[in-house]
C-alpha cells in the first residue's frame, strides 16, 4: 500500500460514524417508487434537495431536472430504458460534476435513490424509515439497495477534499430515479449528458467488482379456461365447458420448469463469473373468480433473464423472447383445448444488460484500489438487473457494478447493511478515483 492509499484508508476509517450518519439520513427519506408514478411522495424530491446541498458544499456544479418521460420514450422507443408511462413530476434526477486540474480521465459516481416498497409493517422489526444502527449493521430499506452505495459514494468524494488530493479528471455524481421501475431514470441522465472516461454504479455486490449484469424480461402469461360451477359433473370442454384455467395453469407452470431444465446446461445460458444460469422465474400467478367456481382464467407472471452475448439488434432481448414465446406455444400444442384456445404472452418490460472486458484499463485500476482496501480483486457477476447498459452503451462510459452489502438482502423486510462494508467500500472507491482521475 502506498503512502496515499494508507493516508485514505485512515482517513476513511475515522469518518466511519459520519458514513453511517450519512446513510441514516438517506434512508429516512422514504423515496418509495410506485407502478403509478403520479401516486409518488416527495420522498424522492427531498432526497435528492439533501444531495444537492452536499455536492454543492464541495464545490460541484449541480443540475436537478424533472426529466419529460413522454419525450424520451417519443426518442427513445424501442431501445433500452425507454418504458411507456412513466412520468417524473416532482421527480427529479441530480447531476454534477466536480472539475479536475486538467488533463486527467474522468470517472463518473452513480447510483439510485428510489426504494421498493417496504410491504407489510409486520415483517419489519423496526421502521423500514427510522434507521437503526445495532450489532454492527444499519437497518431500514435502502441499506443495501442502494442508497449505502451511494453514501459510500459521496463520502469518498468527501474524504478526498478534506485530504486535499488534486485530481486532474473531473468527478461526475449522479443518483437517479425510477430505477426500480425499468431504468428510465437511468436512461433520462444518459440522454442529458452525463457521462465519464469510466463508472462504478453503486449496486450491491458485496464489495465484489461486477463488470457483468443480467438483462431481466418481465412477461404475462394469460391463459383462458371456461368458467364454470366447481361442484358440479361437467360436461365436455368442447360443448360447453367449464375448462379449469387452474389445471390449464398447472401444466404452464411444468413446461417453464422444463425449460429452466434445458437452461441449466446449455452455454449460452450460463457465465462463467455468474452463479447461477439464467432462468424464467415465475413471481406472480393470479386465477379464479369464486369459491364456488372454476378459474375462468389465469395469469402468470414471469421474471426471465439474459446474457449480453445474447440481446439482439437494439441491444436487448428480442431473441429470448422469441425463445420463450415458442416454447409457450409448444406447451399449448401438447394440450387439445390450449392447442386451439392457446395461451397469450405479453412483454411488460425489456431492461437491457452489459458487460465490461476484464482487460478494460478501468477494470485493472479499480482491482488495484480493492486491493489496496484489503478486498478481493476477484470479478464476479451481478445476477440481478443493473442500469450500466445504459451508462456503458449509450454514454459510452463503461460502468462496472460495486457496492456494500448482501445482494440477497435487496427489497427484503429488515434490509441492512455492515457497517463494515460501508467503510470498505468508501475507501476503495476514494482509492479508485484517486488512481484513475490523478
Amino acid at each position: 500500500m502506498s503512502s496515499i492509499e494508507k493516508q485514505i484508508a485512515d482517513h476513511v476509517d475515522s469518518a466511519r460514524d459520519r458514513i453511517v450518519q450519512t446513510l441514516s439520513d438517506l434512508v429516512a427519506f422514504p423515496s418509495i417508487v410506485k407502478s403509478n408514478p403520479k401516486d409518488a411522495g416527495p420522498g424522492e424530491r427531498d432526497c435528492q434537495l439533501y444531495l444537492q446541498k452536499r455536492l454543492e458544499a464541495l464545490g460541484f456544479e449541480t443540475d436537478l431536472w424533472d426529466p419529460d418521460g413522454p419525450a424520451l420514450y417519443a426518442k427513445y422507443e424501442g431501445r433500452p430504458g425507454a418504458n411507456k408511462g412513466r412520468t417524473f413530476e416532482g421527480r427529479p434526477n441530480l447531476g454534477g460534476t466536480l472539475k479536475g486540474t486538467g488533463g486527467g480521465r474522468s470517472i463518473m459516481l452513480t447510483g439510485h435513490i428510489d426504494v421498493v416498497p417496504p410491504g407489510a409493517a409486520e415483517h419489519w422489526s423496526t421502521d423500514p424509515f427510522v434507521p437503526v444502527l445495532k450489532d454492527g449493521f444499519l437497518h431500514g430499506r435502502g441499506t443495501v439497495d442502494m442508497k449505502g452505495g451511494v453514501a459510500c459514494m459521496l463520502m469518498a468524494v468527501e474524504l478526498l477534499k478534506e485530504l486535499g488530493i488534486e485530481l486532474r479528471g473531473d468527478v461526475v455524481f449522479t443518483t437517479v430515479v425510477d430505477e426500480e421501475i425499468g431504468g428510465m431514470g437511468s436512461l433520462a441522465m444518459v440522454d442529458r449528458g452525463f457521462r465519464a472516461d469510466a463508472g462504478i454504479m453503486t449496486e450491491p455486490t458485496a464489495n465484489r467488482i461486477a463488470p457483468l449484469c443480467h438483462g431481466i424480461l418481465w412477461g404475462k402469461i394469460i391463459i383462458d379456461g371456461i368458467g364454470g360451477h366447481a361442484e358440479l359433473t361437467p360436461n365436455a370442454w368442447y360443448t360447453s365447458g367449464p375448462v379449469d384455467a387452474v389445471q390449464l395453469c398447472r401444466q404452464m407452470l411444468d413446461g417453464i420448469d422444463i425449460i429452466n431444465r434445458r437452461w441449466m446446461f446449455d452455454p449460452k445460458k450460463n457465465h462463467p463469473l455468474m452463479d447461477l444460469p439464467n432462468q424464467i422465474i415465475v413471481t406472480q400467478v393470479t386465477a379464479g373468480e369464486h369459491p364456488s367456481s372454476m378459474a375462468g382464467r389465469a395469469e402468470i407472471i414471469i421474471d426471465a433473464q439474459y446474457l449480453p452475448s445474447e440481446k439482439d439488434e437494439f441491444g436487448l432481448g428480442g431473441h429470448v423472447k422469441r425463445e420463450i414465446e415458442e416454447h409457450v406455444h409448444n406447451i399449448c400444442q401438447a394440450d387439445p383445448y390450449l392447442r386451439q384456445h392457446p395461451a397469450r404472452l405479453e412483454w411488460i418490460l425489456d431492461a437491457d444488460c452489459a458487460e465490461i472486458p476484464a482487460d478494460n484499463p478501468f477494470v485493472s485500476v479499480f482491482q488495484q484500489a480493492t486491493e489496496a482496501a484489503g478486498l478481493s480483486p476477484a470479478l464476479s457477476g451481478f445476477g440481478a438487473h443493473s442500469d450500466i447498459g445504459l451508462p456503458t452503451g449509450l454514454g459510452n462510459t463503461p460502468t462496472v457494478n460495486f457496492g456494500p452489502g448482501d445482494p440477497a438482502q435487496a427489497h427484503q423486510p429488515n434490509e441492512r447493511v455492515s457497517v463494515q462494508d460501508l467503510v470498505d467500500c468508501t475507501k476503495a472507491i476514494a482509492v479508485a478515483v484517486t488512481k484513475w482521475c490523478s
